[in-house]
Order: C-alpha cells, then sequence, then structure tokens
C-alpha cells in the first residue's frame, strides 16, 4: 500500500533532477508525513523513525559497497561535522541499508568506525530483507539486484522535527542539504 505523498516525492526528485527547489524556510514544501518504519541499528536494537522526533532526520538510503554511496557519505559527513554539537542533538544523520545480507549491525558498526560515521550524529539501520524491502517502497527508493551485486539509487531525504518530509535528493543535488537543512533548523528554532 503506497502512502498519497509518493506521488509528490516523486515530483520533487524529478524537480531536483532538473532543477533545484527554493531553499528559503518559507517556501520550503512539507510533503507529507514522513512513512515511519521500525528497523535494527547498528549496536543491534529496535528503531522507530518516530522515536527521533523533535529532531531533524537526514534520512539516506544505501549500503556499505556501494561506490555511489561511497560518494555521498563523504558529503553528508561533511554536512554532519559543519552542525558541531547540532549533529547528534537536533539533527541525525541516518543511513538506511538497501544491502541486509551483507550489511550486518556488525558490518554497519565496522563501517561506521572506518568512515567517521560515528554516534551520536550518525545512526545505521538494517533490517530483513523483507523489512528494508517495505522501506525502500515507502520512500520510493529504487534497487536494482544482479546476483550478489546491490545497486540503490543513493536517495537522501530531509524530515524535519515534526516528521513532515521536507526535501529529497540524489547525488546530483545533494549539494542543497546544508542550505536546506539550515532553513528548517531557523524554522524549528523560532517555534
Amino acid at each position: 500500500m503506497r502512502r498519497r505523498h509518493l506521488p509528490a516525492l516523486a515530483l520533487v526528485l524529478g524537480v531536483a533532477v532538473g532543477g533545484p527547489l527554493a531553499t528559503d524556510a518559507r517556501t520550503l514544501p512539507r510533503l507529507g508525513p514522513a512513512p515511519n518504519f521500525a528497523l535494527t541499528t547498528s549496536q543491534n536494537a529496535r528503531l522507530w523513525l518516530t522515536h527521533l522526533r523533535p529532531r531533524i532526520v537526514v534520512l539516506t538510503f544505501g549500503c556499505t559497497r556501494c561506490a555511489a554511496c561511497a560518494e555521498v557519505l563523504p558529503t553528508l559527513a561533511g554536512v554532519a561535522r559543519g552542525l558541531g554539537g547540532e549533529a547528534g542533538q537536533r539533527v541525525f544523520f541516518t543511513l538506511v541499508s538497501v544491502d541486509p545480507a551483507r550489511d550486518t549491525p556488525a558490518v554497519l558498526r565496522a563501517f561506521g568506525r572506518e568512515r567517521g560515521l560515528l554516534a551520536p550524529a550518525w545512526l545505521l539501520l538494517t533490517g530483513d530483507p523483507e523489512e528494508i524491502q517495505v522501506v525502500t517502497r515507502l520512500y520510493d527508493v529504487p534497487v536494482r539486484r544482479d546476483g550478489d551485486q546491490v545497486a540503490p539509487r543513493c536517495l537522501t531525504a530531509l524530515v524535519d522535527g515534526q516528521g513532515q518530509l521536507r526535501a529529497a535528493y540524489d547525488q546530483t543535488d545533494l549539494d542543497r542539504l546544508g542550505a536546506d537543512l539550515a532553513a528548517v533548523l531557523a524554522e524549528g528554532a523560532s517555534r
């Protein structure tokens, strides 16, 4: 069952690939509620997306063996470092692995340590294949599988502290994230 906002998410992705959306806090759209899900952290704990409220979540889909993700994650890590103490307090960066057969909690822990994707700013999530399939379907994240190779579209979504989807990015427009995140942080501070 698809949620009503997914066509809007697909539209945003289409617009984002064609050109930037406004990043001003007054015009950053509310695309609808971010679909909730529960997955397993790299510390083997169960986590629901709603448990992260009222914090902002930068939700990224990828895997540890994906070449495209290897380009996305350093960009996100730079954004997280630029937030200083806000990362892990007001903003969480979350990687949802789309390759649960390989990306076990132990593999994600080692991957996070190697790449500097550490708590409290980073949450690395996995699950069983059916759970991951549901989450990627909810967020309209295509994942190609060819034998033992997994090639996701490394989508990143920005979820505000009220659980509203605010923007979506692929590798080509991830440079907008910093400004969009600053706008959502400013908007939250004014409440």
